[in-house]
């Protein structure tokens, strides 16, 4: 927490291979979360800088361009090739109070071990010490790979997933969060691309059940790195809908030198009339995001309330304290008493502050709690 601004941040991080969609997902979290707290007139979302802005825009523009060709294929989506921050604010209106959201996207095919050379290197590195101190972990998880990647190609499935390098990453997670108990620990498995399995969205089967627990299976030790590592930690499952408006046409492994056991599932989808993107589950999970930090800060913020009473009372008492009459007269004198005086004034100005930021943030979760959850949501802790 910023002490003079009410600014609380917090890192998100998102833990992935290569074409899954990470930086779509990061652009519709401010999009659809700017809809859904619009009808809430206590907070709002918004980017907190022109770069977030610029790469947002062109997010936006790639997909709702790829929509109206009508027949969609998410590989046509340039993947990320550089690592670029997305930072993103709530703000309590009319409060001074602010939350910062510090998401960082990256290359896929660096968690993959795919990234060549020293820079490479060095910029995983750095990406790899981002996502180990974040307070959230989302894990986005191909949909289509674990529910049509078929029998012959089951053998691949933890590899194209990259199960055991997500896990080292999330075992480095759960041990910071454990030494860091005070702070969030929150960590959401999403399968992506789900609008082909999940009837709510105008699917024509429904497979939730099959998927939940495909997920589970494929991400076993996962889950039981966490529970042990970081047994205080929230585990969520939260599919989402990446666009809504689609349908799974094909599925098909075609040759890919660089993928495991040289191929690759490449899907085909039709885009259901009138192409208006509906994502479902992820005002879930804007929800949750907001709820789980929104929570902390006012924990924090209540800490900080504390001490700056304690600070307080102490500054206040040391300025009124009588020493004796000459004592007295010299303090008075010297300027020191005024000095004392000015110092109490001052640390009961930062105590009231600190008593309205906690109360804002209280205003602003109660407010977040009274929206109740989606029945995609489920707790895996």
């Amino acid at each position: 927490m910023t002490d003079d601004r009410s600014v609380f941040e917090y890192k998100i991080g998102l833990l992935a291979p290569s074409r899954v969609g990470k930086s779509t997902l990061i652009a519709s979290l401010l999009t659809e979360g700017q809809q859904l707290l619009a009808r809430d007139s206590s907070v709002h979302l918004l980017t907190a800088d022109r770069p977030t802005a610029h790469r947002l825009a062109a997010a936006y523009n790639l997909v709702s361009g790829a929509l109206k060709a009508r027949v969609f294929q998410p590989g046509l989506v340039p993947s990320t090739s550089d690592p670029s921050w997305f930072r993103l604010l709530l703000e309590a209106r009319g409060q001074g109070l602010q939350i910062r959201f510090n998401i960082l996207d990256y290359p896929g095919a660096w968690l993959e071990g795919a990234g060549e050379g020293t820079e490479d290197e060095q910029k995983w590195s750095e990406c790899e010490a981002f996502l180990a101190d974040s307070s959230v972990l989302i894990l986005p998880i191909d949909s289509v790979l674990l529910m049509d990647a078929g029998d012959d190609h089951a053998h691949l499935l933890a590899a194209h997933l990259s199960v055991f390098q997500i896990n080292q990453a999330v075992l480095r997670w759960a041990k910071n969060r454990r030494e860091l108990a005070g702070e969030p620990a929150m960590i959401v498995f999403c399968p992506v691309k789900c609008e082909t399995y999940l009837s709510d969205s105008g699917g024509l089967q429904d497979q939730a059940g099959a998927l939940r627990g495909k997920v589970v299976d494929q991400f076993s030790e996962v889950l039981k790195t966490v529970r042990e590592a970081a047994p205080h930690a929230a585990i969520r499952y939260l599919p989402i809908d990446t666009f809504g408006c689609v349908e799974l046409v094909s599925a098909r492994w075609l040759h890919a030198e660089a993928s495991p056991g040289s191929e690759i599932l490449v899907p085909k989808y039709r885009v259901r009339p009138p192409g208006q993107i509906v994502r479902k589950g992820l005002d879930d999970l804007i929800t949750l995001l907001c709820r789980q930090l929104v929570d902390t800060a006012r924990t924090q913020s209540e800490r900080t309330t504390a001490t700056r009473q304690t600070v307080a009372l102490h500054s206040r008492s040391y300025a009124e304290v009588r020493e004796g009459f000459f004592r007295d007269l010299w303090l008075s004198f010297n300027g020191e008493r005024d000095r004392r005086k000015r110092a109490a004034d001052s640390d009961a100005l930062l105590f009231t502050e600190s008593q309205r930021t906690t109360q804002s943030l209280f205003d602003v979760l109660t407010a977040l709690a009274a929206r109740e959850s989606g029945p995609r949501l489920h707790h895996l802790s």
